[in-house]
């Protein structure tokens, strides 16, 4: 069987290696079961996730869903995870994750505690993939719940998997704080923003799901004064294009004319224009103030 580098993406050497010749990270079998891209379209939000240019599979998952289905809806709620891909089975990771966190909270609610609860369920259930191994699967998780009759919006997330608010008004803006080592050292005044993405351990996570860690989650919320998209993502977007105003020019318009499929899609197009040397994983529900979710 060939073993895949899940760093340098290439083939092992020999059968019987099992770490790779060149970084040294653990070589993985390539997945079968895993799609190279993924799109989702509901009434209200859609997504779309994909391998990219480079990478041998898709790592990351996504999971959209609407309580209740039928009827007049009163939450909507995403889940997007990126596995790490320096452990093994990073894509079951990213999957068991994502498809926990969405069931918690469609079960529990939109707000703080119901979003709390949610990221602890998907951090248990990934914990319980493979007790005691050290490279056991971890993901990152970002997650949003929406209130469709007060247009208020919860976020949670571990790890640098991020949340955006593009407002139509001009004020867009990052709803998440990077657990990473570059955010730490810039929070903590010991680097400035560019010092610490030219670091080469600029993107090391600090926080994630899996490997017995019990991750305490960054919580926040919004009650957007106008219309705009939440945007859920991981870094195969937001490497290329971090600033909020930036993402609200390129998902904006799109989003107004042909809906959040359309504005996913466009915003996957630009990161695979970009290179794509990362899986992507874009996320879009369009936010009414006077009625909820629009499509």
């Amino acid at each position: 069987m060939t073993l895949i580098c899940s760093i340098c993406r290439e083939p092992a050497a020999a059968v019987t290696d099992r770490f790779c010749e060149l970084c040294g990270a653990r070589l993985h079998p390539p997945s079968a079961d895993v799609a190279d891209r993924v799109e989702v379209d509901l009434d209200g939000l859609a997504g779309v996730s994909d391998r990219g240019h480079v990478h041998l599979r898709n790592e990351d998952a996504m999971a959209l869903g609407r309580h209740p289905e039928d009827g007049s809806v009163t939450t909507l709620a995403a889940v997007v995870c990126d596995g790490v891909s320096t452990v093994r089975r990073p894509e079951l990771a990213a999957h068991t994750a994502a498809t926990v966190a969405l069931d918690a909270l469609l079960a529990r609610g939109a707000d703080v505690s119901g979003m709390t609860a949610a990221v602890a369920a998907a951090a248990d259930a990934v914990a319980r993939l493979a007790p005691g191994v050290p490279d056991a699967p971890s993901c990152t998780l970002v997650a949003a719940a929406v209130d469709t009759a007060t247009a208020t919006i919860t976020v949670g997330w571990v790890g640098d998997s991020r949340a955006y608010w593009l407002a139509e008004n001009g004020d867009a803006r990052l709803l998440t704080a990077d657990h990473s080592w570059a955010a730490e050292m810039v929070g903590a005044g010991i680097l400035d923003a560019a010092s610490a993405m030219r670091d080469p351990r600029a993107h090391a996570i600090t926080r994630w799901l899996g490997g017995g860690s019990a991750p305490e989650p960054g919580v926040a919320t919004l009650s957007p004064t106008g219309p705009g998209v939440l945007l859920l993502c991981t870094d195969g977007l937001w490497n290329y294009e971090p600033e909020a105003a930036d993402l609200a020019a390129l998902a904006l318009p799109i989003s107004s004319l042909a809906g959040p499929r359309a504005a996913a899609d466009a915003l996957t197009a630009h990161a695979l224009d970009a290179g794509g040397r990362d899986n992507i994983t874009v996320v879009c529900i369009p936010i009414n103030c006077s009625g909820g979710s629009a499509a």
